[in-house]
């Protein structure tokens, strides 16, 4: 009898510490998905317009100049996590600096999809949009700086 009894508990305690470890794991082992907002496109575009609007004071690398804020590298430590509507806001209205407001929503939304590019964030198949509404659902992914060239 004792013998009986010693395998019924042995079994039992497998079986709790088989459905402890099954608990404790993940349900699938769905890789990790990386958010992508913009186009190839529309990141091309915005560098066109990052040429013209913005390199002079910003550099054509990005890399900012004297009391000029780079545009990537430390610059995502800043906007990491934040809701992209406020970074399309800053541009609209603060930029550029000699003419702050003048270019249009989808300019602002192209210069937004390089600026994204540039700091690593992948392409994917639809542009950007170039509304405050639509943009305050869509993160800045957070990007370590040193992660960026």
């Amino acid at each position: 009898m004792r013998g009986r009894g010693h395998a019924c508990r042995a079994g039992l305690g497998a079986g709790l510490l088989l459905a402890l470890v099954h608990m404790g794991a993940p349900a699938s082992a769905a890789p990790a998905r990386t958010v992508s907002y913009y186009t190839t496109e529309q990141a091309q575009r915005g560098e066109g317009a990052y040429q013209q609007f913005c390199a002079v004071c910003h550099g054509a690398s990005l890399a900012g100049a004297f009391d000029v804020p780079p545009l990537k590298g430390r610059f995502v430590t800043n906007w990491s996590g934040a809701t992209l509507d406020r970074l399309f806001d800053y541009i609209s209205k603060a930029m550029p600096l000699f003419s702050p407001g003048a270019l249009t929503p989808a300019q602002n939304a192209d210069l937004v999809a390089f600026i994204l590019r540039e700091n690593g964030v992948p392409a994917g198949k639809v542009d950007l949009p170039a509304t405050d509404a639509a943009l305050k659902t869509m993160m800045f992914p957070v990007i370590s700086a040193d992660r960026v060239k």
